[in-house]
Order: structure tokens, then sequence, then C-alpha cells
């Protein structure tokens, strides 16, 4: 997947005026996502994902390694774009669930692994958590 048709996608699921508002998503949830400690599972996600995405996922210091529930990457996340809890937790939900779709079913089954539970709700998407 490209990274205009992941925008696309971010833009439609968390029902964003703007695709800029929509990869502003993306790159919050990769930026709080290359602090959290994903193990080895860092190289190979972020391999999956378009060149310019996967360049954010690899800015973080893999020597910081970082435990975090999804609540608090909610939090990092509207934090980062300026938004309410509510619009972040939609935000982090359409960025997170549609690079989970970006990336092999396995690598996401390996990533979800590496993360805790509360993520899995975030990994895909039915229009609500």
């Amino acid at each position: 997947m490209q990274t205009s048709e992941i925008v696309e996608r971010v833009q439609q699921r968390g029902e964003l005026d703007s695709s800029q508002q929509a990869h502003d998503a993306v790159i919050a949830v990769l930026k709080a996502l290359a602090l959290r400690d994903l193990g080895e599972q860092r190289d190979n996600f972020a391999a999956q994902l378009p060149k310019e995405l996967s360049e954010v996922l690899a800015v973080g210091d893999p020597e910081i390694k970082e435990q975090f529930d999804a609540s608090d990457m909610v939090r990092r996340v509207a934090k980062r774009l300026d938004v309410t809890l509510d619009s972040g937790q939609r935000r982090t939900h359409a960025a997170f669930s549609v690079l989970m779709d970006a990336v092999a079913d396995g690598q996401v089954d390996k990533v979800l692994e590496a993360l805790s539970d509360d993520y899995a709700s975030y990994a895909t998407w039915d229009g609500s958590l």
C-alpha cells in the first residue's frame, strides 16, 4: 500500500476534513510507536511500510525501549496533534488500523504480540472502539 492510499483510508475512517489531518495522524502514531518497545518487530514492521513512513518509525532510538499501553498512545497522539482525547482516539484507531492493513497478516500478529493486549482493538476497523 502506498502512502497516498494509507492517508486516504485514514481520512475516510477518521472522518477527517483533509488529507493533511490524516497524514498528521499517521505520522503521530508512527512517532509514538517509534518510542515503544517493539523488540525485533520494529525493523520487520518498518520494512513493509512505504519508505517515507518506515523512516518515521526508524527515528526512535532502539536503545530507548518504552512500555506504554494503547490509552497512553492515544494521549501521546492527541497531544502531538493538539486535539481532544476523543478525537485522538478516533485518529489513533483510524491510523493504526490502516497501518495494520498495510502489512502482511503475519506481521500484524507479530507486532500485536510485541504490544500489550489493549492494542488489538485498535488494529482492526469496524467503525468504533
